[in-house]
């Protein structure tokens, strides 16, 4: 029986990379893989499908992905990103440009914001000494670690609803993280020179980032009362609606891309594939075959190799957290399991962000990749002693 589970689980979980990576509808390929798994208990199916439809958990993350995507959507499609960036460029150097504008890009999850950054950090790239790859390597980098302590990012919420652990202790968890990982960016950013900017008049710019500052600052303190889905709940809209009165132009197509169904079937998918996970008893049984390593190496290894192969953080959580539940024992674990994935996600092939950078500054990809492999691969060893040790 066992032997049988695991090729279910090997068959489903590469069904699912397969969709992922052929850039399929994420719901559709986390819906396949959970079938596949559920031929293990065909009697249970149905009970599990209805188990988690009428879970309020598997609602309330629902609704909040929901409402993060269309915060995203208003902010981009209202200006309010125009005026950020327009505010930073009367205030910052060329190097803080640098490290500013994918930041914020990244902050506003926004699809193809790697692509919406890159022109704007080259427009002093040449003058400044900067090459295209170091560019590149500096625009996915920034983009992307804010997530590690970011309290809007989906994945983080989804880690935090799997773990029962509240999202802000995971976040102070990875601080640490953030900051190595921070610090390794500037190595690249000091090397360009601080070239003049061209000065805008950005007055008031920064109160475009209200919308976002306000549910996730909101949120911590309403969640040492309450749960964190209630704490969100009430937070993000507050955000909405700080977003639309800030506007200054108002377009149906913002709802229309702001309420994402796929994201909302993807949240119910990954729900449904974990509840899957756990009555087969498939935790269990890789808990009894890999008892001999040492956990930490294992969480670590796995999650970047799920990451990588994914290209898809939310993903990489989803069927990561319910296989090595037996392991996630502790905060530290848990941490580990988010960054080993990120890293793994960040620098993955497939990952739409290479892609559209790579696109935009066409450097030798074997630079690109000699930039960033090393970094990421440094902070998951890193990342590993460090989290073993507390």
């Amino acid at each position: 029986m066992n032997e049988y589970l695991l090729l279910l689980l090997v068959i489903s979980f590469g069904v699912i990379i397969f969709l992922v990576a052929k850039r399929k509808n994420f719901a559709v390929a986390i819906f396949a893989g959970a079938f596949i798994l559920s031929i293990s208990i065909p009697d249970k199916i149905v009970d599990i499908l209805i188990k988690t439809a009428l879970d309020y958990r598997v609602i309330s993350l629902m609704a909040i992905v929901i409402m993060i995507k269309m915060l995203a959507v208003m902010l981009k499609e209202t200006g309010q990103i125009e005026k950020i960036i327009s505010f930073l460029q009367s205030k910052l150097s060329y190097r803080g440009m640098l490290i500013a504008i994918p930041s914020i890009l990244g902050l506003l999850p926004v699809p193809g914001g790697a692509l919406l950054s890159a022109p704007l950090i080259d427009t002093h790239g040449k003058d400044a000494g900067v090459k295209k790859e170091e560019l590149m390597a500096i625009n996915l980098w920034y983009r992307h670690i804010w997530f590690i302590i970011f309290p809007l990012a989906t994945p983080l919420v989804l880690l935090s609803d799997l773990s029962s652990f509240n999202i802000f202790l995971i976040i102070a968890a990875q601080i640490p993280m953030f900051l190595l990982a921070f610090f390794i960016g500037y190595l690249f950013v000091r090397k360009a020179k601080n070239v003049e900017m061209e000065r805008e008049n950005g007055k008031g710019g920064w109160k475009s980032l209200l919308p976002v500052i306000l549910p996730a600052s909101l949120a911590i303190p309403l969640s040492m009362f309450m749960s964190t889905y209630l704490a969100f709940l009430i937070s993000l809209p507050l955000g909405l609606l700080m977003a639309w009165k800030m506007a200054e132009r108002w377009d149906r197509k913002i709802i229309k891309e702001g309420v994402s169904i796929t994201l909302a079937l993807s949240i119910f998918a990954i729900m449904f594939l974990k509840n899957i996970i756990f009555e087969s008893g498939l935790p269990e049984m890789i808990s009894s075959h890999m008892s001999g390593m040492p956990p930490s190496i294992m969480i670590a290894l796995l999650s970047f190799i799920i990451g990588l192969l994914t290209a898809h953080n939310l993903a990489a959580i989803g069927i990561l957290y319910p296989v090595l539940s037996p392991f996630l024992d502790s905060l530290s674990m848990i941490s580990l399991l988010y960054i080993s994935s990120f890293m793994g996600y960040l620098i993955s092939p497939i990952h739409p962000c290479i892609v559209l950078t790579y696109e935009y500054f066409k450097p030798k990809f074997t630079d690109a990749y000699k930039l960033l492999i090393p970094p990421s691969i440094a902070v998951v060893i890193i990342a590993t002693l460090f989290y073993s040790l507390i």
